[in-house]
């Protein structure tokens, strides 16, 4: 893929490996964020079609996934800190920090922090509230391989490509189990409910109309919490919309970056 650029930046306690596509970055930037157990693979389709566009992105790896270092991290905050400390070593001037799942919590966290940083945030297929359903937490710890298939099983809509399912199980057998199990707890503690009306940036929020694992509902209360909030729902798609339906996604991002 020769319009995926890929990079590893030190940040003080972790190398956090990266991939960016579209033209080099002299104003606005889309930074992703991955969900629980994921990798920056789940949004190069995304990337694509952004870069088709002419908008900036860049999709990080949080420690212990993909090819960044390894980590035991169970808190959403910390993640945070770790997306901050990466924006502040590249040195963007304009960024829209985007999260998918436990991505989008990540998001969540950094805006209430430190929203200077940021231009506008787009929060896909997430929640200000992530709970984790008991029987995941402990199929995770008692048999990974089956429970990975349960998870997708719920991810994608029916109308997805079996292809599409495959690569999404693979790259979550990628991860190790006590990593996806941290990252479950992570969201599980997770819950800023009550602060989302402090967030005065432009958000989009975008979730899948079939969406299992982060319904509807999730993604409606954000939008009307958040002061200028704009919500869309994706029909035929599911929990990973953006692999799903990219160019559905990518055309509203270009728009929501072009302020339309």
């Amino acid at each position: 893929m020769s319009w995926l650029r890929s990079g590893v930046l030190s940040l003080s306690d972790y190398k956090i490996a990266y991939c960016e596509a579209g033209p080099p970055v002299s104003g606005s930037v889309v930074v992703c964020v991955h969900g629980a157990g994921a990798n920056r693979d789940s949004w190069i389709p995304l990337m694509r079609n952004l870069a088709e566009r002419g908008v900036s992105s860049l999709a990080m790896e949080l420690p212990g996934h993909g090819e960044s270092d390894a980590a035991q991290i169970s808190d959403i905050k910390e993640y945070s800190g770790i997306v901050l400390e990466f924006l502040h070593a590249k040195n963007f001037k304009s960024v829209c920090l985007t999260g998918h799942s436990m991505g989008g919590a990540v998001v969540l966290a950094s805006v209430l922090k430190h929203a200077e940083l940021m231009r506008g945030v787009i929060l896909i297929g997430s929640g200000a509230k992530l709970r984790v359903k008991d029987s995941i937490l402990e199929g995770v710890k008692s048999d990974f391989a089956k429970t990975v298939h349960e998870i997708i099983g719920y991810a994608f809509s029916p109308a997805a490509n079996p292809s599409l399912i495959q690569e999404g199980t693979r790259g979550l057998l990628r991860c190790s189990a006590d990593t996806m199990l941290n990252d479950f707890i992570a969201c599980d503690r997770f819950d800023v409910l009550s602060e989302l009306d402090s967030i005065a940036m432009p958000a989009l929020v975008v979730c899948g109309e079939e969406d299992l694992l982060t319904p509807p509902k999730y993604s409606q209360f954000m939008s009307e919490k958040i002061p200028n909030a704009k919500l869309t729902i994706v029909p035929q798609a599911g929990h990973m919309v953006m692999l799903e339906q990219p160019a559905v996604v990518g055309d509203l991002i270009s728009q929501f970056m072009n302020g339309s």
